[in-house]
């Protein structure tokens, strides 16, 4: 008797089982790894994950070692408009002076300062390239800025603070601890300017939370009724680190092109394309930081917040052995 075959297709049980579970998403590295080992002609599963940790470690590289990271903030940070830095520092003066109060300025340090911004004008001419890059001289936009330089009450603190928008604070420890000449104080007042018109505290937050800055500027939204640009919405969200830039501490990378703009700045006050001035020498930024370095070795808990704040001191002397 011919048994009778069912019509229902036969199906295998370990088959159906696996095609009622559904298969879990595979990270995407399993994907992609494989596909560029094969073309690398890797194909042990231990070599995938050491070209993994390669990649990661590459990418690390090129960020924290080379100047990669600061290209790449300089690019987001040429879409935020200058007049956003004044808002900026206005309210990043509110933090600082609230733990240093602004004292009376037996120095002169504003009269010198305003010296430096009218050089400023002059500097953008200059033929070193220090201070010229892809987006143009560092003392094109100098006008934009609303500078006002003061001194703050900070005792046992030898430090200066340069803010967003051209607000630039020199602690009193500083001045009566150094004994600086006006030279030394147009020094050391360049420098910070040169820190403000590179705009360093912007560009370190933005490296400092370059994912999450740009994210929030494209999703950003406060229904005020008018439509941010990409750079506005930078600038918003810079504004959220006001209470602290104050405390930032820049790179040497940082502390090289602020030197390097004091110098220029200095330079301008000294001579012009057509007259000896004779104001300032720009040897006066070598004379402040060897005055620093020194006194750091006889007092180095006072200077501990300009190291911690300005690296590199000894290194940027021997830097400006070579331009003078």
């Amino acid at each position: 008797m011919r048994r009778r075959q069912s019509s229902k297709p036969y199906t295998s049980s370990r088959r159906s089982s696996t095609n009622t579970t559904a298969n879990p998403k595979l990270p995407a590295a399993s994907i992609w790894l494989p596909i560029l080992g094969h073309h690398l002609g890797i194909r042990n599963r231990k070599h995938h994950e050491l070209l993994l940790l390669a990649i990661i470690a590459s990418i690390l590289a090129l960020w924290f070692l080379t100047p990669f990271s600061d290209y790449c903030a300089s690019c987001i940070l040429w879409t935020v408009p200058v007049i956003t830095d004044v808002e900026l520092g206005r309210q990043s003066i509110v933090s600082l002076e609230s733990k240093y109060p602004r004292v009376q300025d037996r120095w002169g340090v504003q009269k010198i300062g305003m010296e430096l911004v009218k050089a400023g004008r002059n500097a953008r001419y200059n033929d070193n390239n220090n201070n010229n890059n892809f987006f143009g001289s560092i003392f094109d936009n100098i006008d934009e800025y609303e500078w006002d330089f003061g001194v703050v009450h900070a005792p046992n603190l030898v430090n200066a603070f340069a803010l967003p928008g051209g607000i630039i604070r020199v602690t009193d420890s500083l001045l009566q601890h150094l004994y600086l000449s006006n030279g030394e104080i147009a020094a050391l007042l360049g420098h910070e300017m040169g820190h403000v018109l590179h705009r360093h505290s912007q560009r370190r937050v933005i490296k400092q939370r370059f994912i999450s800055t740009l994210w929030d500027a494209f999703v950003y939204e406060d229904n005020d009724g008018y439509e941010e640009s990409f750079g506005e919405a930078i600038a918003e969200g810079l504004w959220k680190s006001a209470s602290y830039l104050g405390d930032l501490g820049f790179s040497r990378r940082d502390e090289y092109q602020a030197d390097a703009a004091a110098w220029d700045l200095l330079s301008a006050t000294y001579l012009d394309n057509k007259y000896v001035l004779r104001r300032y020498h720009p040897n006066s930024v070598k004379k402040l930081l060897t005055k620093l370095w020194d006194f750091q070795g006889r007092d180095a808990t006072a200077t501990a917040g300009w190291e911690s704040t300005h690296p590199g001191t000894k290194e940027r002397i021997d830097a400006l052995k070579e331009k003078w």
